[in-house]
């Protein structure tokens, strides 16, 4: 009895060990009108496939570092779907400090990759910033939003104080002397991207910082032999440009085969919406609105071809016909009447 209740005890043990270990925080990113982003739906017994989404109301909580990103939409059609962890189009809503207290971002900053923490209220994070980017910071969860941010007033530093940049591809940043304290990790494309103002040195180690036009700023201890001085200090032109958030990509136009039509029609709340007939349920519909459906002849089976906040068509969106009233099909206007 009692060698029983050991081994039970150090089940239990095991078992809430894993659990923490495997524990995620939620943190939520909300919007009531989302840019375009293309995400992965993936239906039970089906293969997956892309649909883009653009100006309904979702959440996207970051994955782990082997997990997607998890989509939740709510607009005419209810679904799930999963997006990379760098593809997520966030961006802070004001200037946060990461949990190091290492680096200053400022209000409108994006281009960031965001992973889970075990804490729903903060997230982890890497920043591309030009030719430089910010690995292993911690930022608040509810400093993100999907919406538009204004971006803050640019402006130069001072010139002229002696300068350093990375000898390699990477600067380990600590937030002691010697090693101590909260590090973070710097990888830098352009040694010239990143140059840095010494402020003291302690032994093998020197404390420097730089900061960038739009006010995000860098700070921390940096081993001596990871640093070369710097050439003549000039300006970082790329600061002073904003980066453009790239095309969201063309539709391919609706095409129809000589038996079909396009219909708008109500569909019943409600409706399990499948990506083949009977296969693969991913949506539902959340009320009685009116979608594009394709009609084909007599087809027990009609396809949703547009609905609101989808920007293309729809490919694998299949309802049964009884759940939506289908007007009839209008007669040949052409025949002459005596």
């Amino acid at each position: 009895m009692r060698d029983n209740m050991r081994l039970g005890t150090a089940i239990a043990i095991l078992l809430a060990c894993g659990g923490v270990a495997r524990a995620r925080g939620t943190c939520a990113i909300d919007t009531r009108k989302s840019p375009a982003i293309l995400v992965e739906v993936t239906p039970k017994e089906a293969s997956p496939f892309k649909l883009r989404i653009e100006g309904v109301a979702a959440s996207i909580e970051p994955g782990g570092l082997e997990t997607p990103a998890t989509v939740r939409v709510r607009g005419a059609l209810v679904f799930e779907a999963h997006l990379a962890n760098g593809d997520i189009p966030a961006r802070l809503k004001r200037a946060v400090d990461d949990l190091s207290g290492m680096v200053h971002l400022a209000q409108a900053t994006e281009k960031l990759t965001l992973h889970a923490n075990v804490r729903a209220k903060v997230v982890d994070a890497m920043v591309k910033l030009p030719g430089v980017e910010l690995r292993g910071l911690v930022l608040p969860c509810d400093a993100l939003t999907l919406d538009d941010v204004a971006p803050p007033k640019l402006s130069l530093e001072d010139a002229g104080e002696a300068r350093f940049v990375a000898k390699g591809s990477t600067l380990h940043f600590r937030s002691g002397a010697g090693g101590k304290g909260a590090g973070i990790e710097v990888g830098v494309d352009d040694p010239g991207a990143l140059e840095l103002k010494r402020v003291e040195e302690q032994g093998g180690w020197m404390r420097v910082t730089t900061r960038w036009a739009d006010g995000t700023t860098l700070h921390g201890w940096v081993k001596r032999d990871e640093l070369a001085e710097a050439g003549m200090h000039h300006e970082r032109i790329s600061d002073m440009t904003p980066l453009s958030a790239g095309d969201a990509g063309g539709c391919d136009p609706l095409r129809l085969a000589a038996n079909e039509r396009v219909v708008a029609a109500p569909v019943a709340a409600g409706t399990q919406v499948f990506a083949a007939r009977y296969l693969g349920p991913w949506a539902k519909v959340a009320d009685g609105t009116k979608l594009q459906l394709r009609v084909r002849g007599k087809d027990d089976w009609v396809e949703i071809v547009s609905a609101p906040g989808i920007a293309c068509s729809l490919h694998d969106a299949w309802i049964p016909r009884a759940t939506a009233k289908i007007p009839a099909e209008e007669a040949p206007t052409d025949a002459h009447v005596e």
